[in-house]
């Protein structure tokens, strides 16, 4: 289970992706347009989790936030991370 410290750091790193510019494309932008409208939804959930797999495919990814974005998802395999806790409020 990841720490407090972790969910806050990894929502901040999901906040700068849906901030952009990386990953960059039309599907990424509806996944932005869902977080922004339908915040805490099923929806939502598989958005975050498209940005966060476009984001590795992104060469202008921080190397800082692509270490990140492997923890989150690895924790989202092992159905460690509930996604909810690390999306914004709805």
């Amino acid at each position: 289970m990841p720490s407090r410290d972790e969910l806050e750091l990894w929502a901040q790193v999901l906040s700068r992706l849906r901030l952009g510019p990386a990953p960059r494309g039309e599907e990424f932008d509806l996944c932005r347009r869902i977080l922004v409208g339908a915040p805490g939804t099923d929806e939502a959930a598989q958005a975050a989790r498209i940005l966060l797999e476009g984001a590795m495919a992104d060469a202008t990814t921080a190397l800082d936030d692509a270490q990140e974005i492997m923890r989150i998802l690895r924790a989202l395999d092992r159905q460690e991370l509930n996604p909810g806790k690390i999306l914004p409020p709805s």
